[in-house]
């Protein structure tokens, strides 16, 4: 088998060893030269396949390289600064094109200023950071989740007994999942105490990938510190089925492509029982974890520039623990959770007259946590319906405009024993974000965002703009300012109906250099929190309970760097470094005073290395990360928030092995998380006296992932 066919079912096959679910990945590369219409050389011209984020740019010399999973009749298009578009139609069938590109000089073309402060712009090689499929999957450590990977770019703090991504001082509430411009209520399975659980949702499902630690766009609500925009891929190109066996259950998966559609479906069963028996944990499990899930994906193109996409996935969780109890040494507490989940997603893209690119979309979530605390019968139900609708109209070479609208029904239910609540609401917002690209060397963005809360019967305005500066061939500065704001978490609104929104301002300021294989950028930012829930302690509230105003603060700033080269100093190396500088305070919920949160280290440092050996069909990663110490609540020091915990390690690692069963394609794959054993305390349990103390550990010291996956292709 060549290497080049080997290497790219490699990446085919590290996307199925994580996901359960099918996509074929067919290559195409595509290089050649891009010069002026003179014959000069442009350097960082830009090159990319046309609503897809696969792409390059031009080197001193012109040159430019990269490989596209995009399929069929596509358009490449080639700008740059002061040049002319240029767009030329090719088939892409997994043979190699070359192409010489001319442009011509049009000093009204400005579009090579990108906007950026505050994102990574992940898969999208034109802008900011790339990171594509792959480069999560093949993260060490991460285990192939989306959100684990995130945790080693700057600007995140590493939580090890929880899920989320806590952001630059905010905790995980305050950052959203989107698919498809489309809110996802619940991105993670439920949550189990000091057991972070993994995202929903696989890698391989999306071409884009925009995580914006601050500063984003005004068509985004509902989030005081970030927003993981999400773009889920097109069309498959072929017909592919396969199967995988894991340590701890197995996965099938088909797709099915015809000319215009394509359908996938997949079947996931795992119990964890088998694996604990072998791997030593540290959580007393009751009844270890046994999940079943399926998804159905169906797209379908209705024109040259018109596509249906639905998405819809059901799971199901069942798992019980015992806890020790620190006020009674002699019992076990004990948590039981059976969850079923459903998320649905469906959109309509397309160009309509008047070169208007228009989107539509509905989703719907579905949550049921049917829980046991002790012999306790409690329930977290949630169910959201969104719909919305957005429009972008150019109206010259230098200037866009972005108009849309949405609207959200949220219905939840919780219970304790005897103890009941619910609520209905109601959410409407309306955007609009207008580009202006003022010359070849400045770009500014400005938008607004209008919410109306029907439960809290609140309106807010937010407005929101960016400015870019070039100020070199590959070197960009970047600011971004704008209000942001969230409705409090039911938990406050089913305690005071009449709370506001909580609000965040965002101040950022950032330089970037930017290269085909090497990456530099230093970013620093000032976030200011404003009407935060905060208990009002001057008020003991009615029947015992304690009130909550909107009279909490605080503030979060830092500086955040990251280094990444992709094989420009070795070959088949790719790795980066990411570093982070945080201080926050918050006075809020039930803090008495101002004060530093649990989640948040003051230090963060990621190093992610990665190396194929293509003469072996082998590859190895590591990842090493490191986090100061955070504070947490000790009842016997009357500074509140004070003390730290130890400083944090971690080193993993994975390995795959390209080979063949019975002349089959198939990969073996492993990995290690914190290899040499670092024995990391993330927080303390204290009992109500405070007598007695219990570490919060990781559920395993370590954690391995083995899977054997085969391939069945239909030619």
């Amino acid at each position: 088998m060549k290497q080049k066919e080997i290497y790219f079912r490699f990446i085919y096959f590290l996307i199925l060893a994580f996901t359960g679910s099918s996509i074929a990945f067919a290559q195409t590369k595509i290089s050649g030269t891009i010069h002026s219409v003179k014959g000069e050389a442009l350097l960082g011209a830009n090159i990319f396949i046309k609503g897809s984020y696969d792409g390059a740019s031009g080197d001193a010399n012109g040159n430019f390289q990269f490989t596209t999973t995009e399929t069929g009749d596509q358009i490449l298009v080639a700008s740059f600064i002061g040049y002319k578009t240029k767009e030329l139609q090719v088939k892409l069938e997994g043979k190699p094109l070359t192409f010489e590109i001319k442009l011509e000089s049009d000093a009204k073309v400005y579009q090579q200023v990108t906007i950026s402060a505050g994102a990574f712009e992940a898969s999208d090689e034109r802008k900011s950071i790339s990171l594509k499929t792959l480069d999560i999957l093949t993260t060490a450590g991460a285990t192939g989740d989306l959100y684990g990977a995130l945790n080693t770019l700057p600007g995140t703090s590493k939580v090890g007994e929880t899920e989320g991504l806590f952001v630059r001082g905010g905790d995980a509430s305050e950052t959203r999942t989107i698919i498809d411009e489309m809110v996802v209520q619940k991105p993670y399975f439920s949550s189990v105490p000091d057991v972070p659980q993994r995202g929903r949702f696989s890698p391989y499902l999306f071409k884009g990938t925009i995580f914006s630690t601050g500063g984003y766009s005004a068509q985004y609500g509902q989030a005081l510190s970030s927003a993981l925009i999400l773009r889920s891929l097109d069309l498959p190109p072929d017909t592919r089925s396969s199967f995988g066996f894991l340590a701890a259950g197995f996965n099938a998966v088909h797709t099915q492509r015809w000319e215009k559609s394509a359908l996938a479906f997949s079947a996931d069963y795992y119990n964890l029982a088998p694996y604990n028996s072998i791997i030593p944990q540290r959580v007393e499990w009751d009844l270890a974890p046994i999940s079943k899930a399926g998804s159905l994906i169906y797209r379908y193109k209705t024109g040259e520039s018109g596509m249906i996409k639905l998405y819809s996935t059901f799971s199901e969780t069942d798992l019980s623990l015992f806890r020790d109890n620190l006020d009674d040494p002699s019992r076990k507490n004990k948590f039981k959770l059976k969850n079923q989940n459903i998320y649905i997603n469906t959109n309509y893209t397309d160009i309509l007259p008047g070169d208007i690119a228009f989107f539509a979309g509905y989703s719907y979530s579905n949550g049921d946590d049917d829980l046991e605390i002790n012999t306790f019968p409690a329930n977290r139900d949630d169910m959201l319906h969104q719909v919305k609708v957005k429009g972008t109209k150019g109206f010259s070479d230098n200037a866009f405009l972005t108009v849309g609208a949405e609207a959200w029904y949220l219905k939840a239910d919780d219970s304790y024993a005897s103890l009941k609540a619910n609520l209905e609401d109601k959410y409407y917002a309306g955007f609009a974000e207008t580009d202006f690209f003022i010359s070849d060397w400045m770009a500014f963005r400005v938008g607004a965002r209008y919410e109306y809360d029907d439960y809290i019967q609140r309106a807010n305005f937010a407005p929101r703009t960016s400015f870019a500066l070039k100020v070199g061939d590959n070197d960009q500065i970047n600011f971004a300012y704008g209000q942001f704001y969230q409705t409090p978490d039911r938990i406050w609104l089913y305690q005071k109906k009449s709370l506001d929104y909580e609000r965040a301002d965002h101040f950022i300021l950032n330089y970037q250099y930017v290269t085909n294989n090497r990456t530099f950028r230093i970013e620093g930012y000032y976030k200011d929190y404003r009407s935060l829930v905060k208990r009002n302690f001057n008020n003991p509230g009615v029947f015992v309970l304690p009130d909550y105003e909107n009279n909490g603060s605080g503030y979060a700033k830092g500086i955040d760097i990251f280094w990444r080269d992709r094989g420009a100093t070795f070959d088949n190396v790719d790795y980066w470094i990411s570093y982070s500088y945080l201080d926050t305070k918050r006075d809020y919920r039930d803090f008495p005073t101002l004060a530093t949160p649990n989640f948040a280290s003051e230090h963060t440092l990621s190093v992610v290395y990665k190396q194929f050996f293509r003469s072996l069909n082998s590859f190895i990663g590591f990842t090493y990360t490191f986090s100061s110490g955070r504070p947490y609540y000790n009842p016997n020091n009357p500074v509140f928030n004070s003390d730290r915990t130890p400083v944090q390690h971690d080193l993993s690692f994975n390995a795959s092995w390209l080979t063949t069963i019975f002349d089959y394609f198939t990969i073996v794959y492993l990995s290690v998380t914190n290899l040499p054993g670092y024995e990391n305390i993330y927080s303390y349990r204290y009992s109500a006296d405070g007598s007695r103390r219990q570490e919060v550990i990781s559920p395993a010291l370590r954690t391995y992932f083995f899977g054997v996956f085969i391939s069945f292709d239909y030619k």
